[in-house]
């Protein structure tokens, strides 16, 4: 995928899959954070229930610490390469936000991520 070095974050197609139909989520790409994000009105259209999640975590955002549920989706597929059962944390970004959801580790760790900004290319490879 060809990076655009005037962007202010890296921005990705991601497909997550529930147990019977999949939705597209705009994601920022996250290194920084363990699980991957996603708000909870996506989660419930794939036939998730955050509200019953018996997983849960603290979360620091910009303004508040919050509780989150955590819940297992069926796969996560993006630039070619797709995960299975990925935890996830159900939590709506701020409104105005250019994206839904964030790309992170509970992802990422499956792969092999090549950043390469001299050559404006981002790559997730299976090992």
């Amino acid at each position: 995928m060809r990076i655009d070095p005037n962007e202010p974050s890296i921005i990705l197609r991601v497909e997550v899959f529930g147990e019977k139909e999949s939705r597209i989520v705009d994601m920022a790409l996250d290194t920084g954070a363990t699980y991957v994000m996603i708000p909870w009105h996506i989660a419930e259209s794939l036939g998730y229930d955050p509200a019953v999640s018996r997983r849960r975590l603290n979360l620091a955002t910009a303004s508040s610490t919050v509780v989150a549920p955590l819940i297992t989706v069926k796969a996560i597929k993006t630039l070619g390469q797709q995960a299975m059962n990925v935890d996830v944390v159900c939590l709506d970004l701020p409104s105005g936000s250019r994206v839904e959801g964030l790309l992170c580790l509970s992802f990422l760790r499956n792969f092999k991520l090549v950043l390469d900004y001299k050559q404006l290319n981002l790559e997730i490879i299976d090992p």
